[in-house]
């Protein structure tokens, strides 16, 4: 998994939520998906994630898909410059327009 686009926060969480909804103690959910207790408080803190064999066991015994795993974890965030560039005549429409306004409201 590339760790750099989920929100690892976000997505323990998630597991958390689903632990506690299911009934599960920490010691209990990871006995049953194979890590230590530790590991799995790690998992939820968001200070690691799984490897994707856990995470498919984590999954099936949270009775959680994948895409609710990860629904508010994924960084959908697509960086693109704030710029915007307008042609010399588009400014002095924009100009036009504005000054228009502007007289319209004295």
């Amino acid at each position: 998994m590339n760790d750099k686009t989920i929100n690892r926060k976000a997505f323990g969480k998630r597991i958390k939520e689903a632990r506690e909804k299911m009934g599960y103690t920490q010691s209990e959910l990871a006995e049953e998906v194979g890590v230590s207790q530790n590991f799995l408080g790690d998992i939820e803190r968001g200070i690691k994630l799984p490897s994707l064999n856990k995470l498919i066991i984590l999954s099936n015994v949270l009775k959680l898909s994948l895409d609710t795993m990860f629904a508010e974890s994924l960084d959908n965030i697509i960086c693109e410059s704030e710029e915007i560039y307008y042609t010399d005549r588009q400014l002095a429409i924009m100009k036009s327009v504005i000054k228009a306004i502007n007289d319209n409201f004295k």
